[in-house]
């Protein structure tokens, strides 16, 4: 049901706090969204991917964010189901036991031990690569993002862009939940039905919250050009950011996990 899907996709904010990944450099928490990331995709062992997904959800243990965190995965979870359904029928991998085996035209979908095992691992994966991506929407505002960027020398354009993309989409979960209050308060109901049937009642949705994009844009770049944006350069800061302990603790963190992750490997190779 949209108002109930939309109020799920709100969960995924900035959540102020002081807890330790809130406390990290952004450039801490993205360089552990890059390096998890390339862990999920370089390994295909389920045993590496769980242990990715048990230190996402430490995390958000420590952080404090843990039924939020656990919320966030679910708007995945039907993705989560079919890409375990889809790989366990059509796995590359036939080693092992046979459970199932049939031929429908020219498909030959077939579960297998192996298959169920490769599945299982191919599902843990999304959750590691959203999981980590999650972790990182609700413990890093904008504007330390943005001041970040700055502080690796990354162009204003590109760092403003990025920062403004962040913040677009809790602006326009908003919007769009205002828009259909007003839309309930005329008589429009859309909680009801499927999206087919409710397809011609999502264009009052559509079109008020399309308008509302196209003005706020105006009026950004309308802010932007009365400050003069990229008029005057170098760009000041008054709060650099700074590496501290917090940081170094995740890098050992992030080293331990690419170890552990190397090391499962080979003991699975051997």
């Amino acid at each position: 049901m949209p108002a109930k899907k939309l109020r799920r996709l709100q969960i995924l904010r900035f959540y102020p706090g002081d807890s330790f990944l809130h406390r990290l450099d952004p450039r801490t928490k993205l360089l552990a969204l890059v390096v998890v990331s390339i862990v999920a995709f370089l390994f295909s062992a389920l045993a590496i991917l769980v242990l990715v997904v048990l230190f996402e959800v430490l995390l958000a243990v420590t952080s404090g964010l843990t039924k939020k965190f656990l919320a966030a995965l679910t708007l995945v979870s039907p993705l989560f189901v079919l890409v375990i359904i889809l790989d366990s029928f059509f796995s590359k991998a036939s080693s092992g036991p046979v459970w199932f085996s049939a031929t429908i035209g020219f498909l030959h979908p077939e579960v297998t031990q192996a298959g169920m095992v490769l599945a299982l691992a191919m599902g843990f994966r999304l959750l590691a690569i959203c999981g980590i991506s999650i972790l990182f929407l609700m413990t890093t505002s904008q504007d330390d993002f943005i001041r970040s960027l700055r502080g690796m020398r990354i162009p204003p354009t590109i760092s403003f862009s990025l920062g403004y993309a962040l913040r677009s989409t809790n602006t326009l979960t908003e919007d769009t939940s205002q828009i259909m209050d007003a839309q309930r308060s005329r008589g429009l109901e859309l909680d009801g039905g499927n999206i087919i049937k409710n397809r011609n009642k999502f264009t009052a949705l559509f079109i008020p919250a399309t308008v509302s994009l196209l003005k706020r844009s105006k009026n950004t770049a309308d802010a932007m050009q009365a400050r003069g944006f990229r008029q005057s350069m170098p760009c000041s800061r008054y709060n650099p950011h700074a590496f501290g302990r917090p940081d170094l603790i995740m890098g050992l963190l992030l080293a331990a996990l690419v170890i552990a992750s190397l090391l499962i490997n080979s003991f699975s190779l051997s």
